[in-house]
């Protein structure tokens, strides 16, 4: 092997191991431009001495080959000397545009001490020009064919390079561009692609999971905060059910205990709309529940200053009672019992508030907003009702399961009637279930002679009130 080519192999190896193992990501960039030059001196010195290439092109390649290695060597002992090599900085008297200016001095240099040969000399200008013009171009495309060889992701993937995120559009030979979530096209360069780290969201399965936390009072058993967190992402559209949704302790912070609510969607590019459903539904589910979410703690304060919801609708609840088909008939003691009772429920818009097939043992007064009432197995909606109307009595009154899938198609309050307060009032008041009876039965009779499928019914059997009554008094232990 002649000195010539163990010189070209000898800066090429150099070349690549320096690139291979420095942080410095400026100087794995500009080592590309040592590396081609390098690979390109071997393969024009090879040419020059084969036999079969002319003697012209022979003694031309021969003419520029010592070009281009010293070019190449050139930029690597300048970027090797100046730059730190396990740090990610360029030194702070030596920026980028002076090292450049150093090569070009040391090659000059060269040139002109060894160099007499007009054609060098020419090559030799030229090789600088063009090296420093392309440098950046040749490190985009070496990087861009790493890229397709490995190929960490392709065209229509969601991924995050750096600070930038978004679905990949276009791969080309220079830059990779990405769509981001605001609709914007972001053009990376595949150099700075390859020099870190990609997240590739898409890969292997589109399935991604999200999550957000949220802090909790201390006073909170953490399991109960857990299924009510699990209640409040089963009500979230994009969150996918499988894997199913789950939740984490995951701090205990200076003002609450944070818990990590987690769910896989199926689009990462909605990851942020799925957030938003997620922190609305816990808000909405956490007030029905009576967690507090604490607020931040920059002075100290006592717990009854701090702001609690309320609901102007609890004042006219005996009145709005009184309005009531179902309850109208009770005394105006009974409805202010009832109305002392009944616990204040907000639902978000699109929440389901009870669900058909489900046991239940309250019914529920709707004080604020609009529900909409479906059936199984197609969800065609039968009914829709507003202030004032009242659903899922007969699992109030019966325990029976609920007949229909009530949902809030606004946000929406209402007022739930539990089973204890009726029973105590049943207890101590005689012919408080006769009325529920008779008003139940008769707007039984009503519905079903108003029902769209009338014709398809026509012969059911209206539950006599006797019989209601009987079927109540089991159902609450009364004799």
């Amino acid at each position: 092997m002649s000195v010539q080519l163990l010189v070209g192999v000898l800066v090429l190896v150099l070349a690549l191991a320096a690139r291979t193992s420095t942080r410095n990501t400026y100087v794995k960039r500009k080592l590309v431009l040592s590396v081609a030059l390098a690979a390109a001196y071997l393969v024009a010195h090879l040419l020059a001495l084969w036999a079969g290439t002319p003697p012209g092109i022979a003694r031309s390649l021969a003419t520029i080959e010592p070009v281009l290695l010293v070019l190449a060597a050139s930029n690597l002992i300048v970027l090797l000397a100046v730059n730190p090599f396990r740090e990610d900085r360029l030194p702070a008297q030596l920026p980028a545009i002076l090292q450049d200016a150093i090569t070009v001095a040391l090659f000059v240099t060269v040139v002109v001490l060894f160099f007499n040969d007009r054609l060098q000399l020419t090559a030799a200008a030229g090789a600088v020009v063009l090296g420093l013009a392309l440098q950046d171009t040749l490190g985009n495309a070496i990087a861009g064919l790493a890229l397709q060889a490995d190929q960490p992701y392709k065209v229509g993937d969601w991924i995050r390079v750096g600070e930038h995120e978004g679905r990949v559009t276009q791969i080309s030979w220079r830059s990779t561009v990405l769509r981001t979530r605001d609709s914007t096209l972001v053009g990376l360069p595949n150099s700075s692609i390859a020099d870190g780290a990609i997240v590739n969201f898409s890969e292997p399965a589109p399935p991604t999971r999200v999550f957000v936390d949220v802090g909790v009072a201390y006073t909170a058993p953490p399991n109960h905060v857990k299924a009510v967190i699990a209640e409040a992402l089963a009500q979230v559209p994009l969150a996918m059910p499988s894997p199913a949704p789950d939740a984490l302790l995951v701090d205990f912070g200076t003002s609450a205990v944070t818990y990590r609510a987690r769910c896989f969607v199926q689009d990462m590019e909605r990851a942020a709309l799925a957030q938003d459903q997620m922190r609305t539904a816990i808000w909405y589910t956490f007030q029905r529940h009576g967690l507090e979410i604490p607020y931040p703690i920059q002075v100290e304060y006592s717990h009854g200053d701090m702001p609690a919801l309320t609901f102007p609708e609890q004042a006219g609840l005996p009145a709005l009672m009184g309005n009531t088909a179902l309850l109208g008939g009770l005394t105006p003691e009974a409805r202010a019992a009832l109305a002392g009772s009944a616990r204040p429920r907000l639902y978000g818009s699109g929440e389901v508030i009870v669900r058909q097939g489900e046991l239940g043992r309250t019914s529920f007064l709707v004080g604020r907003g609009l529900v909409r009432v479906s059936l199984a197995p197609d969800d065609q909606e039968v009914a829709r009702l507003g202030v004032g109307e009242v659903f899922g009595e007969m699992s109030w009154l019966t325990g029976d399961p609920r007949s229909a899938t009530v949902t809030a198609t606004t946000d929406t309050l209402v007022f739930e009637l539990d089973d204890t307060t009726l029973r105590a009032l049943a207890d101590g008041t005689p012919g408080v279930l006769d009325t529920l009876a008779d008003a139940v039965s008769r707007r039984r009779a009503e519905l079903e002679t108003l029902s769209a499928d009338h014709a398809t019914r026509r012969g059911a059997v209206i539950e006599a009130p006797a019989s209601l009554v009987a079927r109540m008094k089991r159902f609450l232990r009364l004799r």
